[in-house]
């Protein structure tokens, strides 16, 4: 967010997208190992489309932000659907925020 030169080095561009690619390959994997499908495992498709979010806000932040407010907002983002896809992971619940309280 500061223009550090850190940035500029070679691992720090290289990092991100091995992470997202093991981060895609195993959403990949466990979609194929559990037999997914998008109608019944809903969570796992979830997950999936919410790391394709991430990693499209993580670009924008990193990246290709024009502004500073773009790349804090695009940070913070990022954040919030990490959280959503940790909480998809822990309780399998795609809609968890979306379902009313009786």
């Amino acid at each position: 967010m500061q223009g550090s030169l850190a940035l500029k080095q070679r691992w720090a561009k290289i990092g991100p997208h091995l992470v997202d690619t093991v981060l895609l390959t195993s959403a990949i994997a466990l979609a194929v190992r559990i037999d997914q499908d998008p109608i019944h495992d809903r969570w796992l498709s979830a997950k999936v489309l919410g790391l394709l979010l991430y990693i499209g806000l993580g670009m924008i932040a990193l990246r290709f932000g024009k502004t500073r407010p773009a790349r804090v907002s695009a940070w913070i983002a990022a954040q919030l659907v990490f959280f959503y896809i940790v909480l998809v992971a822990v309780t399998k619940n795609p809609t968890l925020f979306f379902v009313a309280s009786s």
